[in-house]
Order: structure tokens, then C-alpha cells, then sequence
């Protein structure tokens, strides 16, 4: 009587029946599980291959808060900051309690960063140490304290536009570095454009139709 072997069609493994080729169709199926298994080496090594959340944050630029890292002022030197979710070097970074970013400089206006390998720092410059740091706002401080604060603008947040005349406007967006894009919605009559260098690591460089139109800036 002839001994019937059937072949699973998804992965070829064999359904042997006892007879000529059991032992032998065993050992195949063993080998096809482990050439098809996947392991937790394997699984990093075809993430890795395709490409991960890190690199395409990075590869596009893409840094900041994204929500909470409020600053306040403090009665020393070191700015109080709410607990949040930023990324940095396309890394995230979410602490379950506030973080402490350390003391800012006494008797200075200085900006607060967050590097993800070496943590926050505060710079005079309001430039990025490295490129992809997370900008968090500017600190202002007297020889004690920290008397006033700026908070950075969050990544896809809208900053509001009221245009003092009508012509040329240029807008701070507190981003920290080039957006990589910004949209404007109107809020009012008339209008708001961009003029040919829209922007540039501090400012939104804008044109309004008439003093006192309104508008909104989705800004990322």
C-alpha cells in the first residue's frame, strides 16, 4: 500500500506519514522551522534594515516638545518645568515626574535646550549645541531667581498673527530651529502671505493686506 505524504503549501512543510521518509521528512521540517522562526535578533535586524521612527525623525529634522515642558519662574535660579513629551536626536523622551533642568546663569537671558545623550542645558546664544537638539523656551533671571520665562512653541501647535500695519511683518515662533513647514489660516478680512524667505530658525517673515488682520500659523 502506498504511503501518502502531504505538503503544507504556505511553508512547505511536510505532513509524513510513518514509512519510507518519516525520519527523513521530520529532519526537513525542523530545518524549514528553524530557517522561518523568528527571533528577537532577527526581528532587530529587519527593523534596522527597514529603517526606524529614529531615522525618519532625523532625517527630517524633526525636533521639539510635543506637549508640556511648561516653564515658570522660580525664587532661585533654576526654572520649574512640567513633565512632558519631547524628542531630540529622534529620540523620545517623556519623564513620569518634572524634570529638573538645573540652574540657569544668574543676572542672563539665556535659552534651555535637551540633548537625548547628555540632557538639558541652558546656552546665550539660542542656537542648538547639536543638531537635533529640543528647544524648550528662554529663561530671564536676576542674581537670585528666575524673574521671567518664555515657553517654546510646541511641534504642530498654531501661533497667533495680528498684523501691527499693513506690509512687511516679521513673527518670533519660538520652534528652535527652521520649521518645516507652516500653514496660515485666516482669522479676519483680508489677508496674510508669506514674503519670499518665509522663515528662517527664529522668525516667520510675513506680508498683511491691511494693520490689524488676524491670523493662525500651523507651525511643524
Amino acid at each position: 500500500m502506498a504511503i501518502v505524504r502531504t505538503v503544507l503549501p504556505r511553508k512547505g512543510i511536510i505532513q509524513p506519514k510513518h514509512g519510507d521518509n518519516y525520519e527523513a521528512d521530520l529532519d526537513t521540517n525542523w530545518e524549514l522551522i528553524d530557517s522561518l522562526l523568528q527571533d528577537a535578533a532577527d526581528v532587530q535586524a529587519a527593523v534596522l534594515a527597514a529603517g526606524t521612527v529614529e531615522a525618519w525623525l532625523q532625517d527630517r529634522g524633526l525636533c521639539g516638545v510635543i506637549s508640556g515642558f511648561d516653564l515658570s519662574t522660580s525664587a532661585n535660579l533654576t526654572p520649574t518645568l512640567s513633565i512632558g513629551v519631547l524628542y531630540a536626536q529622534g529620540k523620545r523622551y517623556a519623564p513620569a515626574s518634572a524634570p529638573n533642568p538645573g540652574p540657569a546663569p544668574a543676572n542672563s537671558t539665556t535659552y534651555l535646550w535637551y540633548n537625548s545623550a547628555s540632557g538639558f542645558y541652558f546656552n546665550l546664544t539660542g542656537s542648538p549645541a547639536t543638531t537635533g537638539d529640543a528647544y524648550l523656551g528662554s529663561v530671564i533671571t536676576d542674581a537670585i531667581r528666575v524673574t521671567e520665562v518664555a515657553t517654546a512653541t510646541k511641534i504642530y501647535s498654531h501661533i497667533s498673527v495680528t498684523a501691527p500695519a499693513a506690509g512687511n511683518v516679521t513673527l518670533a515662533h519660538h520652534l528652535g530651529r527652521a520649521p518645516l513647514a507652516a500653514l496660515i489660516s485666516m482669522t479676519s478680512s483680508g489677508a496674510v502671505w508669506y514674503q519670499s524667505s518665509m522663515w528662517d530658525s527664529t522668525n516667520l517673515y510675513l506680508v498683511a493686506s491691511d494693520a490689524g488682520v488676524t491670523a493662525k500659523v500651523l507651525i511643524w
